[in-house]
């Protein structure tokens, strides 16, 4: 019997109760663990599962599909390796001893739900929506004939941001699409509609890309642009998550990610 989104979602936050309990047994944990632990397999395949599901759902079959499918497990690898990373800094006491496994419990339940229930959520909608704006993007025509033109989902939960894009027309070919095409952000219900260049005038392209700039910047007290990573476009990259998201930033990722690689291909 196929298992409904909650309890895809429940899946995930049990295996997470288990890698946690597996980290804690083996008193730390290095990257050379991600792969090894059937703990930590069985939350990269409950994680990857739980966004596969959407994929298959709203991305035809064929190669997009199997693109998009590798770009989550790589994702679902990373996320992983993200929240046992930050986990294992919490094992130690102040005296620098392991604590007891009910204590490690108390601290890692914050992490655990905070990775497996509310971000995963977040993830999931920007998964389903990715996948549905990169299937779209395949079945545009573009050519001379025809326009891109970009839609906000036009109610009052439309970011102001994002408003500012509402409208813009031009061509599949415009560079503007490789950066500013939807969806732009956690929750963006952003979408293009193909329209008649013949009955449309073409916005103006470095406008539309000053736009889009400013609808993707948001700096933080250190001056990083949190909303740098949503500037690609998974249709033409096929992939559903941005390539610099942020579980790429923690230690070890790099390498991982090449056997993250090489584990989904065989």
């Amino acid at each position: 019997m196929n298992l409904s989104i909650s309890d895809k979602f429940k899946k995930v936050l049990n295996a997470a109760e288990k890698a946690f309990k597996k980290l804690h047994s083996k008193k730390g944990y290095t990257t050379d663990d991600l792969l090894k632990e059937k703990e930590y397999i069985n939350l990269i395949n409950a994680t990857y599962d739980t966004f596969n599901f959407t994929l298959k759902d709203n991305v035809v079959e064929g190669e997009l599909l199997r693109k998009l499918q590798e770009d989550t497990f790589l994702f679902s690898g990373l996320k992983t390796h993200a929240q046992l990373f930050e986990a294992s800094r919490l094992l130690l006491t102040q005296d620098r001893k392991i604590k007891s496994y009910q204590a490690f419990s108390n601290d890692f339940e914050k992490l655990k739900q905070d990775y497996n229930q509310l971000y995963l959520e977040s993830e999931y909608q920007f998964a389903t929506g990715s996948a549905i704006m990169a299937d779209k993007w395949q079945s545009i025509v573009g050519g001379d004939r025809y326009l891109l033109e970009y839609r906000t989902a036009s109610d009052n939960r439309v970011r102001p941001e994002h408003q500012t894009l509402e409208g813009i027309k031009l061509p599949k070919e415009d560079e503007f699409w490789s950066k500013y095409y939807p969806p732009n952000g956690w929750r963006c219900r952003c979408t293009v509609a193909e329209i008649l260049k013949s009955k449309n005038e073409a916005s103006d392209s470095s406008a539309a890309i000053e736009a889009g700039e400013k609808a993707t910047t948001k700096l933080d007290k250190n001056g990083n642009n949190s909303l740098e990573i949503f500037r690609f476009n998974p249709g033409k990259q096929s992939v559903v998550f941005p390539p610099s998201h942020p579980y790429t930033k923690i230690s070890g990722a790099s390498k991982l990610k090449k056997d993250l690689k090489k584990a989904y291909e065989k």
